[in-house]
């Protein structure tokens, strides 16, 4: 699984490291050992040879490698010599050498004596030859000009020429620069200094498409003169520039090639598209220089650029922003720059312009709070984001909380980049209830911290699997939500064919009160269950308390009086010796509807709601959020009660009934509260202090966020007044410090409830999450694929394709579908052979789990006969369709396979059948 996640997002040139190879990367070569690699190359030195040859090196005190190697050399040249008659060594008959294709010497530090010696495999009789990396070889000029002979004497004697060459960590100097890009310009005839002669039009699309000078001491008049001796028709797609100090005079270089055009009207370099720019100081002015030119080519539109290490603030991120919206940008490296939480901002208001892109890197950057809020709200509606990159900002609770929600809505993003973001452990608690609450579970691979334990803390997975990598977690849980899909589909099936209403429709699942035992689909409503179970810190009740009781909100970082936390000692408190033994003396209850402290946001009080006469807006937001009177307590006997304590009021013994409750439920989640916050000895200052805190709220509350739910407000009012007449009537400081830590767990909950209903609800620019299907359309013709894509997409599906049985597999291998449409007569893999292929994995990888598949046959369904049907079920499909596609007829298969949705409106698919119906017709 993990080497499929890395081949989705695969170089689109890893073609050029295809094919037989020569790998001798990290291998200190000497010079008698380069020189005998070179005669083995270039043919001179045949398998049967090299024994004696070595034997000869290594018996001989007088002869060493390199004698060794010159005289086999010297032997094997007057022999050619003789055989062809030729006077020039360089149009001898040489013997056929290895067909290799690619040639990597990289870190094998061969000089320029190396160089020399393997200028002459650059131009033997190889037309295979296509990529040579010689990166970190300690090359300098001299060596360089070795390598540019080979490459001239190649091209003159008609070879291909090279496609891929990368000189990163060598010296190249402006002459030495000259010399290599006229040899390895796409037209070797061009003459000397006459730069009009343009390479021929067959010739355009042949010749170098990847080039890598990053650490190479190159001058901005070196870049210029290497670019300009490329011509201007080179088919280079990918240049590499990174780690060499230009400044922004190298960026005005750069950007003055790629404004110029050729003498046809198009510009220079036509299909490049991959820049790296990386660590060259180019600052915020030279981004701009740079920026500006690649805005120019309107015609060639870049896919990837990296600009990362470049001392850029937010005035460059606004320039790359608002110049590369025409791009169809794929990957976008800004890491290691200093753009803040206003750079931050920026890149987020632009994400929904730029629908391709699919990685995006940000790392250490220092973005706070605002900067990642504004991130996170952003991505929500960023379906093609795969792949975030977030280390080294360092991430407070707000953040952790902005991208639990986040997680837990986006539908692809796969890899996630946490690595130097100080996350306290309530902060990854958040992160991975954000994780698993999602539908789909996409995420595959994510640095930074281990997900087992904070996925035990919450009792996601058993205590067993804290230690699994990663990985293993994200597939554990996967494969958990892929048999709760399988539970959804028996359980209609058999209602249906019992006659049974009771389905589990739209409806039923995205309640939090349902009785079919089955999650909720709502992923807001999933993340609600596991909110109770994650502990508090110092660093949450401060962010709970400036987001609902400051003025200014959640996100600024600045302090304020006002503060939720009553006691400077309560997190002490949590965690001391009197709370443990009051905790094992009783059961703890709280609510009757969930075992997890905290309310239930989903039930909703109508009598309230239409009596309160409040604003219909407010009403609705605080529909969900009214505690029930019941729920509220008025004696200090039934605060006791509420929380299962023994609490010694003033020498006396109150203890907790459970005869009044008519659901108990386990003290699980305040054990791990107390277990989770560390242990200390101090006790702070007396009662009457600590809640004053909190009563200096009621004079912003006029103003406060927590004004929104007044209904709400009263609830929690009423529940401080009865914690204030409980401390005010005990004497004891310990007592006082466990009865401030219940009031503190039950009011903090609920809040952190009602914070992520309120980005639930839309509020502070969050976008409303929805509940929508996934689809993989696995088909050859790109028509039928198109088709089909765009009908379930204006539908509001998330759709994926793919074009074989194998790609189509593997996507259902790592992801999660509510359906797939496989096509039956596809190349490579039928969809007999794929669907096969995919039972068999998950019988043996994720047994009980079950992808859903939907045949596409070209033959009528009604013209099987019943040897034919069992053909498709032996093979494991699911369901059949005729082809050409009925777009209504899909839908309604959707709704029969995944049946939680079977709410999906007419009205809604009415429009795009009716779109799509005469090209449906045609095909």
């Amino acid at each position: 699984d993990g080497e499929l996640s890395r081949k989705k997002n695969a170089d689109p040139l890893d073609y050029l490291k295809t094919g037989a190879s020569l790998d001798l990367s990290k291998i200190l070569l000497t010079e008698g050992e380069v020189k005998l690699v070179t005669l083995v190359l270039t043919g001179r030195l045949q398998i049967e040879d090299l024994g004696p040859l070595l034997y000869l090196a290594l018996n001989s005190p007088e002869m060493d490698l390199v004698a060794a190697t010159d005289e086999f050399y010297h032997l094997s040249e007057v022999q050619l010599r003789g055989n062809s008659g030729a006077q020039n060594p360089a149009d001898g008959v040489l013997l056929s050498p290895p067909p290799l294709a690619v040639i990597n010497l990289s870190y094998t530090l061969i000089g320029d004596y190396g160089m020399e010696a393997l200028s002459e495999f650059i131009y033997s009789d190889n037309a295979m030859l296509k990529t040579l990396d010689l990166s970190f070889c300690n090359i300098s000029s001299q060596g360089l000009l070795s390598l540019c002979h080979g490459l001239k004497t190649r091209g003159a004697r008609g070879l291909p020429p090279l496609q891929a060459l990368s000189l990163t960590g060598n010296t190249i100097k402006t002459d030495a620069g000259k010399q290599l890009g006229r040899a390895l310009s796409s037209d070797n005839k061009r003459k000397r200094g006459d730069a009009s002669v343009e390479p021929s039009p067959q010739n355009s699309s042949v010749g170098l498409k990847l080039l890598h000078l990053g650490s190479a001491s190159i001058s901005p008049r070196c870049l210029k003169e290497i670019l300009s001796e490329l011509g201007p028709n080179c088919p280079l797609q990918e240049l590499k520039l990174a780690c060499n100090k230009i400044g922004p005079d190298g960026a005005s270089a750069l950007g003055s090639i790629l404004e110029s055009k050729s003498k046809s009207g198009k510009p220079v370099l036509p299909k490049l598209n991959r820049l790296d720019m990386s660590y060259n100081d180019l600052g915020d002015h030279g981004t701009t220089k740079l920026t500006r030119a690649i805005s120019k080519r309107a015609k060639v539109s870049m896919t990837e650029v990296s600009l990362s290490g470049n001392n850029m603030g937010s005035k460059g991120i606004e320039s790359i922003m608002n110049k590369l919206l025409q791009h169809k940008l794929i990957t976008l490296n800004l890491d290691n720059n200093a753009i803040g939480d206003q750079g931050c901002q920026l890149v987020a208001a632009s994400l929904p312009s730029i629908p391709s892109l699919a990685r995006l890197n940000l790392a250490f950057n220092d973005i706070g709070c605002r900067g990642m809020a504004t991130l996170m709200r952003s991505l929500v509606g960023c379906e093609s984001i795969t792949s975030l990159g977030l280390s080294g900002n360092v991430m407070k609770i707000s953040g952790a909380i902005a991208m639990g929600f986040t997680l837990a809505q986006h539908p692809r993003l796969s890899v996630l980049e946490l690595d130097n973001c100080c996350l306290s452990q309530v902060a990854q608690c958040h992160i991975v209830a954000g994780i698993i609450s999602n539908r789909w579970v996409p995420m595959k691979v994510m640095h930074g911290f281990r997900v087992g334990p904070p996925m035990v803390a919450i009792g996601a997975l058993e205590i067993a699997a804290q230690h699994m990598t990663n990985e293993e977690c994200f597939r554990l849980r996967r494969d958990i939500q892929m048999k709760t899909l399988l539970q959804w589909m028996e359980n209609n099936r058999n209602n249906a064919n019992n006659n049974d209403s009771n389905l589990l429709t739209n409806d039923v699942l995205s309640g939090a009160d349902n009785d079919s035992g089955a999650p909720s689909q709502s992923a807001y409503l999933r993340m609600l269950d596991w909110l109770g179970r994650i502990p508090f810190d110092e660093s949450e009740l401060m962010d709970l308390r400036k987001y609902f009781y400051d003025i200014s909100g959640s996100d600024a970082d600045h302090k304020s009086e006002n503060n939720l936390k009553h006691r400077g000692d309560i997190l002490a408190a949590l965690a001391s010796e009197v709370v443990e033994e009051i905790l094992e003396s009783e059961q703890i209850a709280f609510f009757e509807c969930d075992s997890s402290l905290g309310l239930d946001l989903s039930e909703m009080d109508a009598d309230e709601e239409s009596s309160s006469g409040k604003d219909p807006v407010e009403n609705n937001i605080g529909a969900h959020l009214l505690m029930s009177d019941d729920c509220v307590p008025k004696t200090p006997e039934e605060m006791g009660e509420m929380y299962g304590a023994s609490i010694e009021v003033r020498g006396k013994s109150v203890r907790a009934s459970n005869s009044n409750m008519s659901n108990g439920v386990s003290r699980g989640s305040m054990s791990t509260i107390s277990m989770s916050m560390g242990r200390s000895d101090s006790r702070g200052i007396r009662s009457v202090s600590s809640m004053n805190s909190l009563a200096r709220s009621d004079i912003m509350q006029l103003k406060a966020r927590i004004t929104m739910f007044p209904q709400f407000a009263e609830k929690l009012d009423n529940l401080k007044a009865v914690a204030q007449e409980m401390m005010d009537s005990e004497s004891d400081p310990l007592q006082q410090d466990v009865i401030a830590q219940q009031f503190a767990e039950a009011s903090l909950t609920i809040l952190r409830q009602l914070r992520y209903h309120c980005m639930e609800s839309g509020l502070d620019g969050w976008r409303q999450g929805k509940l929508r299907r996934k689809v993989l359309i696995v088909d050859d013709s790109i028509v039928t694929r198109k088709l089909v894509a765009r009908a379930f997409e204006k539908a509001n599906f998330i759709v994926d394709t793919a074009e074989d049985g194998v790609k189509g597999v593997n996507k259902m291998k790592e992801s999660i579908y509510d359906i797939a449409f496989m096509d039956i007569d596809m190349p490579v893999m039928n969809g007999f052979d794929a669907t096969k292929a995919l039972r068999m994995w998950e019988d043996s990888v994720r047994p009980g789990a079950r992808q859903p598949i939907c045949a596409l046959t070209a033959a009528h369904v009604d013209d099987f006969d019943r040897d034919e049907l069992m053909k498709f079920k032996d093979a494991g499909l699911d369901v059949m369709e005729s082809k050409p596609c009925n777009i209504p007829r899909l839908f309604k298969v959707v709704d029969d396979v995944s049946p939680m949705f079977s709410d999906l409106a007419l009205t809604q698919v009415n429009s795009t059948v009716g779109r799509y119906a005469d090209m449906t017709n045609k095909l």
